[in-house]
């Protein structure tokens, strides 16, 4: 049987400002009991209501509200307990398999190198205590709510006949308040993830061989809706306002943090990029240019690529840019005579690589070239699309020459198929795949590291990250962007 939380008590309840006077009505405007006189002088305007009034209205709907709060959001509430149980699960699992990968490398090394290895493994399970600590956290505040949030419901709801009035309205309050901080736990979008980063056997160098450890965290900071239609294009130029094309025209349009339209193009385009100093970048299928433009889209220079057309276009490290190409055959059906080429040019045309053909000069390296990215290291990344919702991710040296061809891992390499692709200040590879709705991490060196994030009912189209936040657009038009440390 459930304990009540409040005893039955007859306490006539008396105004301390005016002399004592009864205090007979309940202002909602400021959540508090008011006589006759607080009235006249302060709520005169405010939402107020006699206590009587009041009380034989609570007396009507409370239990059935406290029984829909129990069935309902408490019933969430506890799912998403679970959900934290689950998250730390993970990160314990990820501790083991980090320190497992870790440990099948000692075999490796020399026995003076067991001393840095025992370092990496302490420091690693360090880092999982740190990741799994906000978790502890709001799963204990939220365990201790909920069980005060059940005592306070099933009280309410087994002796709302017999309690007094005014701590009707107390408990009622009460259990707002608390259901106000339960509720908070659950909209903490934060996030983070432990991983292994490992590195190479060199006996010069024991300490990289080893790897690194590092948290990598993704903070959700915004979320807006902006068109029903596939964001095609990201492109940020501040911690609030990017450059997008969506899927439905070929005009790039500069939203602001709430989804606003701020400015938009009248030069169409194919894809855009922005250059060190803010220029406007655009290729143009229809065209079959390239355009840098002022931010008032005057044209600096137009670059001509006839007979191919410029499908997408990235910038360099050097502020140069880096363009896919293809000619007017079948995407995927290719002959004898197909172009699928990706060029690093200057922003006034000058070609400093060209990359179509592996080092055999035959064999071709790209079926459909999409996106780009140079990687910190100067290694080139490609989204290579083989057929219609398939592709792989292609990584080569600056010579061209090819470092690694990455296709997913586990059993769904077969449906593996890359949107975009960006790398971060630690020439980490991040890329957006849509058949598993999800944004992954690979090292510089293409082994697999962690999943970013993976989701319901969205399916990432396009990547790119601008300082220290990693911009995320979707299928669907929306746009997310999320706080990315490590």
């Amino acid at each position: 049987m459930a304990t009540s939380l409040y005893k039955a008590q007859s306490v006539l309840r008396l105004c301390e400002i005016h002399d004592e006077k009864e205090l007979h009505a309940y202002c909602r405007t400021c959540k508090i009991e008011i006589c006759s006189s607080c009235i006249k002088e302060d709520h005169t305007s405010h939402d107020w209501e006699t206590i009587t009034d009041i009380l034989r209205e609570k007396r009507r709907s409370l239990p059935e509200e406290c029984r829909e709060i129990r069935s309902k959001q408490l019933t969430r509430l506890k799912r998403e307990l679970r959900q934290f149980d689950r998250k730390i699960e993970e990160a314990n699992v990820r501790f083991i398999q980090n320190k497992s990968a870790l440990n099948g490398s000692r075999e490796s090394f020399i026995n003076e190198i067991n001393r840095l290895f025992d370092y990496r493994v302490n420091e690693c399970e360090q880092k999982s205590e740190e990741a799994i600590k906000p978790y502890n956290e709001k799963r204990e505040g939220l365990k201790q709510t909920l069980e005060y949030l059940d005592m306070m419901t099933i009280s309410l709801d087994k002796d709302i006949s017999t309690l007094p009035d005014h701590d009707i309205l107390g408990m009622e309050q009460e259990m707002r308040d608390k259901l106000e901080v339960a509720l908070s736990y659950i909209e903490d979008k934060y996030s983070c993830t432990t991983m292994v980063v490992p590195g190479q056997i060199d006996v010069k160098v024991l300490e990289t061989m080893i790897g690194e450890i590092h948290n990598v965290s993704m903070e959700e900071t915004n979320d807006v809706d902006i068109y029903s239609y596939p964001i095609v294009s990201l492109k940020p130029v501040s911690d609030t306002n990017a450059w997008v094309r969506i899927n439905s025209d070929n005009y790039g349009r500069l939203i602001d943090s709430a989804g606003e339209v701020l400015q938009t193009m009248n030069t169409s385009c194919t894809d855009l990029t922005l250059s060190k100093s803010g220029e406007l970048i655009l290729s143009s299928i229809q065209e079959r240019n390239i355009s840098v433009l002022t931010k008032d889209e005057e044209i600096i220079t137009t670059i001509d690529i006839k007979p191919l057309k410029p499908t997408f276009i990235s910038n360099t490290d050097n502020n140069d840019i880096l363009v896919t190409m293809v000619d007017d055959g079948d995407l995927y059906n290719l002959v004898p005579t197909s172009r699928r080429v990706v060029q690093c040019m200057t922003l006034t045309g000058k070609v400093l690589h060209t990359y179509e053909f592996m080092e055999d000069g035959k064999t071709r390296l790209f079926t459909c070239p999409m996106r780009t990215a140079e990687n910190h290291n100067t290694d080139i990344c490609i989204v290579n699309r083989i057929c219609r919702g398939i592709g792989e991710l292609v990584v080569l040296h600056k010579d061209g020459t090819v470092k690694f061809i990455y296709k997913g891992i586990g059993p769904d390499y077969a449906k593996f198929a890359p949107t975009d692709v960006e790398c971060d200040a630690k020439c980490r590879i991040l890329f957006s795949e849509i058949n598993n709705s999800a944004i992954y991490m690979l090292s510089a060196e293409g082994i697999y590291l962690c999943t970013l994030c993976q989701y319901k009912n969205l399916h990432p189209r396009s990547i790119s990250i601008q300082r220290k936040n990693l911009w995320c657009g979707f299928y669907e038009g929306r746009v997310k962007v999320y706080k990315y440390t490590n």
